[in-house]
């Protein structure tokens, strides 16, 4: 019995695990997930620091300064970010400060170079090494000065676990000390193409070959969406060379074949996962694609117990194949790393129907679109397929269309689409 695909994500979803976790140097961890709440073992700063360039002085001494009757004072030292200020300052002085440089003993406000006589839209160095300072502001105690530990303190949490780690994360964790972290490792992903009439590209392409497309094209899926590709080449339609792919691809964290999955004389995939594996499902109720099985085979972890892992058998097709894995395989991986339920949902963008399909399908059925956004709101074209042919629409296409089974849309009518998060050039204003 075929799954609605609402019903074979969730299946496949229960199947699959979150990996463990791994140490992981913090500049190398790029796209994964804490595994821990990570906090910050010292404060930042860990001095008081002047917020601007400027000068750091008392704020009684400058009480009542204006444009019209400046405080003079005198410049006893330049302070530096890096280095410490080598004076105190004391009633009458003040300390030339640039921005980070930690605030001198004595000094409880800076006042920036704009509003003294510092000479101004200079850049680089004050080659007058000026001993006297005219300031023309008052000033609170505080003012530009950014306090020990207003950054981040000790004990504080810096990322909580379950956060995906990004630029940010990154530049908060290294500024706090961190050198490594805890996070759910990528997965490992066997790649496996099925069909005597497969070619590797850059071979001679015989009369009825063709050239091994689904295999980069997955490697690539797979990467992009943070796991680790292992293609392991082309399986021949025979039962021994599919078995022996398979069981090479055993000691991965999920296995993908593509092709050999229909009902055909040699579609030899179903019955060989049947033979060493457990089959969970043979077909969706969603087309291009249907023909997709999932399972589950078995393999001898390191610590001695039995462990399964999923394999995805995805269509032939690349129009197919490239479907089953964007709305099945991805969910999986993306688990796999640890992802919130809420971060595996696929995105989508509520669009107008640029043109229309009026033929009602047995079964939901997905197309090649593409998403754009025209004053404001975003359209989508339909039908890239009948204009193009399936690969130049496939190439085209920035997102996907699922209509639902029985139905038909209109020109205008407001659809849900699925846009491709490799591909956002391509959704432009």
């Amino acid at each position: 019995m075929a799954l609605r695909y609402e019903e074979a994500v969730k299946t496949i979803l229960k199947h699959t695990r979150v990996l463990e976790a791994e140490e992981q140097a913090v500049v190398e961890c790029t796209g994964q997930v804490t595994a821990e709440d990570v906090c910050a073992h010292l404060s930042l700063p860990q001095s008081d620091i002047s917020g601007p360039d400027g000068y750091a002085v008392r704020s009684a001494d400058i009480k009542g300064a204006g444009k019209d009757n400046p405080v003079t004072l005198r410049i006893i030292e330049t302070v530096r970010a890096g280095y410490l200020p080598v004076n105190t300052l004391k009633q009458g002085t003040a300390i030339r400060i640039m921005t980070g440089s930690v605030v001198p003993v004595g000094a409880d406000c800076v006042v920036r170079f704009e509003d003294t006589d510092e000479p101004a839209n200079e850049n680089g160095p004050n080659k007058n090494n000026p001993s006297l300072v005219k300031i023309y502001v008052s000033a609170k105690p505080g003012t530009s000065i950014r306090p020990a530990g207003s950054n981040i303190r000790k004990g504080l949490l810096i990322v909580p676990k379950g956060t995906v780690i990004g630029p940010t994360q990154i530049s908060a964790l290294v500024s706090a000390g961190k050198e490594r972290i805890r996070v759910i490792r990528r997965p490992v992903i066997a790649i496996i193409a099925t069909g005597d009439e497969l070619v590797n590209s850059g071979e001679p392409l015989a009369p009825g070959k063709t050239y091994s497309c689904n295999t980069a094209a997955m490697a690539s899926l797979v990467a992009h969406y943070g796991g680790r590709p292992r293609i392991l080449g082309i399986a021949r339609d025979r039962e021994t060379d599919l078995v022996g792919k398979i069981r090479k691809g055993m000691n991965a964290d999920a296995i993908l074949t593509s092709g050999g999955v229909s009902k055909g004389d040699y579609d030899l995939v179903r019955l060989v996962l049947g033979q060493i594996g457990e089959l969970v499902f043979t077909r969706i109720k969603m087309a291009p694609g249907a023909a997709v099985a999932f399972g589950l085979v078995n393999r001898r972890s390191a610590d001695g117990a039995d462990a399964s892992i999923p394999i995805f058998c995805l269509a032939g097709p690349p129009a197919g194949c490239f479907i089953n894995f964007e709305t099945l395989a991805r969910p999986a991986l993306l688990k796999m790393r640890g992802f919130s339920p809420a971060a595996i949902s696929h995105p989508t963008i509520d669009a107008i129907a640029a043109d229309s399909v009026s033929q009602r399908m047995a079964m939901a059925f997905v197309r090649w679109t593409h998403l754009e956004k025209v004053g404001g709101e975003y359209r989508v074209t339909l039908n890239l397929g009948e204009k193009a042919g399936m690969l130049a629409s496939m190439a085209r296409a920035n997102s996907l269309t699922i209509i639902p089974e029985g139905s038909v849309v209109k020109r205008g009518d407001r659809i849900q689409v699925l846009p491709f998060d490799w591909f956002r050039a391509g959704i432009h204003a």
